[in-house]
Protein backbone atom coordinates (compact mmCIF):
# COMPACT_ATOMS: atom_id res chain seq x y z
CA UNK A 1 0.00 0.00 0.00
CA UNK A 2 1.24 3.71 -0.94
CA UNK A 3 1.27 6.12 1.42
CA UNK A 4 0.81 9.82 0.46
CA UNK A 5 2.43 12.83 2.29
CA UNK A 6 2.08 16.28 1.48
CA UNK A 7 3.47 18.95 3.52
CA UNK A 8 2.19 22.88 1.37
CA UNK A 9 4.11 26.07 1.86
CA UNK A 10 0.65 27.61 2.82
CA UNK A 11 -2.49 26.90 4.52
CA UNK A 12 -5.18 26.14 2.32
CA UNK A 13 -7.49 28.37 3.62
CA UNK A 14 -5.19 31.24 1.92
CA UNK A 15 -5.63 29.67 -1.26
CA UNK A 16 -8.81 30.82 -2.42
CA UNK A 17 -7.76 34.25 -5.15
CA UNK A 18 -9.22 36.32 -7.28
CA UNK A 19 -8.74 37.47 -10.49
CA UNK A 20 -6.25 40.76 -10.35
CA UNK A 21 -5.26 40.14 -6.70
CA UNK A 22 -1.51 40.63 -5.81
CA UNK A 23 0.47 38.68 -3.38
CA UNK A 24 3.79 36.85 -3.36
CA UNK A 25 1.67 33.79 -3.03
CA UNK A 26 0.94 34.12 -6.64
CA UNK A 27 4.44 34.59 -8.16
CA UNK A 28 4.92 30.80 -6.77
CA UNK A 29 2.07 29.80 -8.29
CA UNK A 30 3.35 30.91 -11.96
CA UNK A 31 6.51 29.56 -10.76
CA UNK A 32 5.21 26.16 -10.78
CA UNK A 33 3.18 26.38 -13.56
CA UNK A 34 6.38 27.72 -15.59
CA UNK A 35 8.21 24.63 -13.95
CA UNK A 36 5.23 22.45 -16.01
CA UNK A 37 5.91 24.29 -18.89
CA UNK A 38 2.22 25.86 -18.96
CA UNK A 39 3.04 29.47 -17.98
CA UNK A 40 5.55 31.30 -20.23
CA UNK A 41 4.80 35.34 -19.15
CA UNK A 42 7.05 36.84 -16.77
CA UNK A 43 6.35 36.32 -12.87
CA UNK A 44 4.40 38.96 -12.10
CA UNK A 45 2.67 37.93 -8.52
CA UNK A 46 -0.78 38.99 -10.15
CA UNK A 47 -3.23 36.27 -10.50
CA UNK A 48 -3.88 37.92 -14.54
CA UNK A 49 -5.23 36.59 -17.50
CA UNK A 50 -1.79 34.49 -18.40
CA UNK A 51 -2.28 32.81 -15.12
CA UNK A 52 -5.71 31.88 -15.19
CA UNK A 53 -5.52 30.31 -18.50
CA UNK A 54 -2.45 28.01 -17.29
CA UNK A 55 -4.15 27.11 -14.08
CA UNK A 56 -6.86 25.73 -16.67
CA UNK A 57 -4.71 23.78 -18.69
CA UNK A 58 -3.17 22.70 -15.54
CA UNK A 59 -6.69 21.64 -14.33
CA UNK A 60 -7.42 20.00 -17.68
CA UNK A 61 -4.36 17.61 -17.63
CA UNK A 62 -5.06 16.67 -14.22
CA UNK A 63 -8.61 15.44 -14.84
CA UNK A 64 -10.08 18.82 -12.69
CA UNK A 65 -13.05 21.11 -13.69
CA UNK A 66 -11.27 23.85 -15.59
CA UNK A 67 -12.10 26.76 -14.18
CA UNK A 68 -9.22 28.51 -14.40
CA UNK A 69 -9.52 29.45 -10.36
CA UNK A 70 -7.54 28.27 -8.12
CA UNK A 71 -8.82 25.93 -5.12
CA UNK A 72 -7.32 23.88 -2.40
CA UNK A 73 -7.48 20.70 -4.69
CA UNK A 74 -5.78 22.12 -7.70
CA UNK A 75 -3.23 23.56 -5.24
CA UNK A 76 -2.29 20.00 -3.81
CA UNK A 77 -1.94 18.25 -7.34
CA UNK A 78 0.23 20.92 -7.90
CA UNK A 79 2.72 19.64 -5.32
CA UNK A 80 4.78 16.59 -5.20
CA UNK A 81 4.08 14.32 -2.78
CA UNK A 82 6.39 11.87 -0.73
CA UNK A 83 5.21 8.14 -1.20
CA UNK A 84 6.37 5.61 1.03
CA UNK A 85 5.49 2.00 0.99
CA UNK A 86 3.94 0.57 4.03
CA UNK A 87 2.76 -3.07 4.74
CA UNK A 88 -1.02 -2.90 6.94
CA UNK A 89 -1.32 -5.37 9.48
CA UNK A 90 -3.43 -8.35 9.22
CA UNK A 91 -6.73 -8.12 10.61
CA UNK A 92 -5.92 -11.62 12.44
CA UNK A 93 -2.66 -9.94 14.32
CA UNK A 94 -4.59 -6.67 15.48
CA UNK A 95 -4.64 -7.66 18.54
CA UNK A 96 -0.94 -7.75 18.99
CA UNK A 97 -1.33 -3.92 19.77
CA UNK A 98 -3.38 -4.44 22.79
CA UNK A 99 -1.56 -3.42 26.36
CA UNK A 100 -0.42 -6.43 28.02
CA UNK A 101 -2.20 -5.96 31.07
CA UNK A 102 -4.76 -3.95 30.14
CA UNK A 103 -7.88 -3.23 32.46
CA UNK A 104 -10.45 -1.21 32.58
CA UNK A 105 -12.13 0.90 35.61
CA UNK A 106 -15.86 2.41 34.72
CA UNK A 107 -16.18 4.98 38.05
CA UNK A 108 -20.25 5.30 38.01
CA UNK A 109 -20.15 8.82 40.44
CA UNK A 110 -17.42 10.32 38.29
CA UNK A 111 -18.61 8.65 34.27
CA UNK A 112 -15.61 8.26 33.95
CA UNK A 113 -13.60 4.73 32.00
CA UNK A 114 -10.02 4.75 32.56
CA UNK A 115 -8.07 2.45 31.06
CA UNK A 116 -4.77 1.12 32.96
CA UNK A 117 -1.50 -1.18 31.75
CA UNK A 118 -1.22 -3.14 34.95
CA UNK A 119 -1.49 -0.12 38.00
CA UNK A 120 -0.60 2.89 35.64
CA UNK A 121 -3.59 4.34 33.79
CA UNK A 122 -3.04 5.14 30.32
CA UNK A 123 -6.22 6.99 29.23
CA UNK A 124 -9.22 8.19 30.75
CA UNK A 125 -12.80 8.94 28.73
CA UNK A 126 -16.02 10.00 29.82
CA UNK A 127 -19.22 7.80 29.59
CA UNK A 128 -22.56 7.25 29.62
CA UNK A 129 -24.21 4.91 32.02
CA UNK A 130 -27.59 3.28 32.38
CA UNK A 131 -30.75 5.29 33.66
CA UNK A 132 -31.92 4.88 37.43
CA UNK A 133 -34.93 2.43 35.97
CA UNK A 134 -32.10 0.20 33.88
CA UNK A 135 -28.98 0.76 36.22
CA UNK A 136 -25.17 0.05 34.79
CA UNK A 137 -24.66 -3.03 36.77
CA UNK A 138 -21.66 -3.50 39.43
CA UNK A 139 -18.95 -5.84 39.06
CA UNK A 140 -16.15 -7.68 37.80
CA UNK A 141 -16.21 -8.82 34.36
CA UNK A 142 -14.12 -9.10 31.23
CA UNK A 143 -14.55 -8.61 27.89
CA UNK A 144 -16.29 -10.85 25.78
CA UNK A 145 -16.83 -10.38 22.29
CA UNK A 146 -14.96 -7.61 20.48
CA UNK A 147 -17.10 -5.63 17.03
CA UNK A 148 -16.59 -3.60 14.23
CA UNK A 149 -18.94 -0.87 13.17
CA UNK A 150 -22.39 -2.46 14.74
CA UNK A 151 -23.55 0.53 13.76
CA UNK A 152 -27.03 2.29 14.88
CA UNK A 153 -27.19 3.54 18.74
CA UNK A 154 -24.29 1.56 19.35
CA UNK A 155 -22.04 3.57 16.99
CA UNK A 156 -18.46 2.08 15.60
CA UNK A 157 -17.49 -0.17 18.35
CA UNK A 158 -18.69 -2.94 20.53
CA UNK A 159 -17.00 -4.49 23.48
CA UNK A 160 -19.33 -7.37 25.07
CA UNK A 161 -18.86 -8.44 28.82
CA UNK A 162 -19.67 -11.56 30.05
CA UNK A 163 -22.54 -11.03 31.66
CA UNK A 164 -26.55 -10.52 30.22
CA UNK A 165 -25.94 -8.07 26.86
CA UNK A 166 -24.17 -5.81 28.77
CA UNK A 167 -21.23 -3.81 26.87
CA UNK A 168 -18.97 -0.49 26.05
CA UNK A 169 -20.12 0.71 22.96
CA UNK A 170 -19.59 4.05 20.55
CA UNK A 171 -22.80 6.07 19.98
CA UNK A 172 -24.97 7.85 17.10
CA UNK A 173 -26.03 10.44 19.82
CA UNK A 174 -22.46 12.18 21.37
CA UNK A 175 -24.31 15.03 22.97
CA UNK A 176 -25.45 12.17 25.88
CA UNK A 177 -22.33 11.23 27.13
CA UNK A 178 -21.62 11.85 30.41
CA UNK A 179 -25.25 11.19 31.61
CA UNK A 180 -27.69 8.80 32.55
CA UNK A 181 -29.16 7.79 29.83
CA UNK A 182 -28.87 3.67 28.19
CA UNK A 183 -30.39 0.88 29.78
CA UNK A 184 -27.33 -0.62 31.82
CA UNK A 185 -24.24 -0.13 28.54
CA UNK A 186 -21.69 2.12 28.86
CA UNK A 187 -21.51 4.61 26.60
CA UNK A 188 -18.46 6.24 24.79
CA UNK A 189 -17.13 8.73 22.19
CA UNK A 190 -16.87 7.13 19.10
CA UNK A 191 -13.42 8.31 18.34
CA UNK A 192 -12.46 6.65 22.75
CA UNK A 193 -13.99 3.53 22.32
CA UNK A 194 -11.98 2.88 18.57
CA UNK A 195 -8.97 3.92 20.06
CA UNK A 196 -10.05 1.63 23.62
CA UNK A 197 -10.97 -1.29 21.09
CA UNK A 198 -7.30 -1.27 19.27
CA UNK A 199 -5.53 -1.84 23.24
CA UNK A 200 -7.58 -4.08 24.55
CA UNK A 201 -8.40 -7.63 23.49
CA UNK A 202 -11.21 -10.71 24.65
CA UNK A 203 -10.04 -11.63 28.40
CA UNK A 204 -9.42 -7.73 29.34
CA UNK A 205 -11.12 -6.92 33.11
CA UNK A 206 -13.56 -4.76 33.08
CA UNK A 207 -14.53 -3.37 36.94
CA UNK A 208 -17.67 -1.26 37.25
CA UNK A 209 -18.04 1.07 40.73
CA UNK A 210 -20.19 2.96 41.94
Amino acid sequence: MNLRTLYLPHPLRNVMVKEDIRHPFIGKLQELLRKRNLYHAPITTIYDTATIQAVSLFQEEEGLPATGMLDGVTYCHLHEATISQITPVPASKRSNFALPRANILISESSRQLTLFNGNHPIHQYPVGIGKAATPTPLGDYRIALKVMNPGGMLGTRWLGLNYGAYGIHGTNQPWLIGSMVSHGCIRMHNSNVEELFSLVKVGTPVYIRD
